[in-house]
This record gives structure tokens, C-alpha cells and sequence, in this order.
């Protein structure tokens, strides 16, 4: 993710269920060249056409179950899925409710669907035991980009981790966004997840808890 400028005209507020088609299409397009999905994808037609579905039926997972956050510009720029302690990983029940969703990228993309499932599972192993919030998933449209939409959903993200006192935690598979998430005091705790034999490697960062009237750490 590159340094964003800015931008007073983006507001943040909380994504409903009506928002969530929207906002996980906006998933979807910043998402079309994320490192671990073009691994598993590598034909980008079907990449993001498969993308949609499971973005969309994420983003309505994360509006009924956790706390998605939206940045809004003349309609939804931005989007962050962040799970409080409890939500992530999905219940069975709720990866029912995905069935929908993972069937229509089964047509899309095929045998490609063992790995994406083996993707899935390796990142819920891999997630710590400890109570914390859970950045599932965010994104900037490419068309808003470099505005401040993303700086301004970590910032609300995290506030809510704090005012619980809690830690944060996010999985990557796009090395350039270790800087990024580290300017909001994240550290790298997991330098490679592996997902399978020739999978896409993740990180995984912490953010300790902090009391609110904490000053951030310089660095």
C-alpha cells in the first residue's frame, strides 16, 4: 500500500446489511492483484469474477456477525471488515450461509477451489489463540486511492481494539504491506505462514493493546 494524502471529504461509518454488495465489490477490485489470490488464481478473468461472490457474502458476514467499517466519497471507497473477539473463525453455521457464494466461484475457477479452501484453513490455524480484533479483510477502490480512505478505517478499527484495551491482528500476503500497517504500531509476529506445498506465503502482524490515553510510540 503506498503513503496516503488526506482527503476531508471522506467519512467512516459503520457498514449494514444493506451496504454489504457494494462494499464487497469494492473488496473485490482492490483486491484483483493481491499476491495470494493471484497464486491461487492465476487466470485474472476468472480471478475476478470469482472475487465478487466471496467478497460480497464476507462483507455480509462481517456486517451481521462483526464490525465492518466503510469510507465514504460519493458512495463506498473503502472498506474494513474487522472482527471482534468471538466472530473469527466463522461458525459452521455461517460457512453455510457461504455455501451460496463458494458454489458460484466453484463454477468460475474450478479445481482452484482445493486451494483456496487449503488458503482458508492455514490462516484459521494460524490465528492467535488470544482475544483480539481482527482486520479480515480491507480495501481502497482504485479510483480513491492515496486519499486517506484507508488511514481513516485503520484509525476507527483500532480505536475500537483500544477502547476494549485489546490487541489487533491481520494476516497479508503482500510484503509491501508491512511498512503500511506498521505506522499504526503494528509488528510482523508471523513472517511466513505457509498455506500449502508451493502455496502463497502470509504474514501475520500484532498491534499490542493500548490504553486510550496512551501516547503512540515513536517511531
Amino acid at each position: 500500500m503506498r503513503t496516503e494524502e488526506p482527503h476531508s471529504q471522506v467519512q467512516v461509518t459503520r457498514l449494514s446489511p444493506q451496504q454489504a454488495a457494494e462494499a464487497g465489490m469494492v473488496i473485490a477490485a482492490s483486491h484483483a492483484d493481491y499476491p495470494g489470490f493471484r497464486h491461487v488464481f492465476p487466470n485474472a478473468e476468472a480471478r475476478h469474477r470469482a472475487l465478487g461472490p466471496f467478497m460480497v457474502a464476507t462483507a455480509r458476514d462481517a456486517a451481521a456477525h462483526g464490525h465492518g467499517l466503510i469510507a465514504e466519497s460519493s458512495g463506498i471507497v473503502g472498506v474494513a471488515l474487522w472482527m471482534p473477539p468471538g466472530t473469527f473463525p466463522l461458525s459452521s453455521a455461517r460457512k453455510v450461509r457461504m455455501t451460496p457464494a463458494l458454489v458460484r466461484m466453484t463454477l468460475i475457477v474450478r479445481g482452484a477451489m482445493r486451494r483456496f479452501a487449503q488458503v482458508g484453513s492455514a490462516l484459521e490455524r494460524a490465528h492467535p489463540p488470544e482475544r483480539s480484533w481482527y482486520l479480515q479483510a480491507m480495501g481502497v477502490h482504485p479510483r480513491a486511492q492515496r486519499q486517506g480512505a484507508g488511514s481513516r478505517l485503520m484509525a476507527a478499527g483500532i480505536a475500537l481494539a483500544d477502547k476494549d484495551q485489546l490487541p489487533c491482528y491481520l494476516q497479508t500476503s503482500d510484503p509491501a504491506n508491512v511498512d503500511y500497517y506498521e505506522r499504526f504500531g503494528f509488528e510482523l509476529i508471523q513472517p511466513a505462514i505457509e498455506t500449502y506445498p508451493g502455496g502463497p506465503t502470509y504474514l501475520g502482524m500484532r498491534r499490542p493493546a493500548r490504553r486510550i490515553d496512551a501516547p503512540p510510540s515513536a517511531r
